[in-house]
């Protein structure tokens, strides 16, 4: 976990529907590249509509666990 999550409670519920999130210290590799990539999420993100990064953007909008992550898709 990296030192920015330390003292946050992730909240897994805080993502689009049918995805749950995941902190991005826990899906990060060296052959990664862009974090982006381990996102279920990316081919509809809009970088608006659901916050995946802790800090707060102009318009307000932030995650309110403080926590960065990436949305996986909830398997059924």
């Amino acid at each position: 976990m990296s030192n920015a999550n330390v003292n946050k409670t992730l909240d897994i519920h805080e993502a689009p529907p049918g995805f749950i999130a995941v902190l991005k210290s826990d899906v990060i590799t060296d052959d990664l590249g862009n974090i982006c990539r381990a996102c279920n999420w990316r081919p509809e993100c809009d970088g608006v509509k659901h916050r995946c990064m802790s800090y707060e953007l102009v318009n307000g909008l932030k995650r309110n666990d403080g926590c960065s992550v990436v949305f996986k898709r909830i398997k059924a």
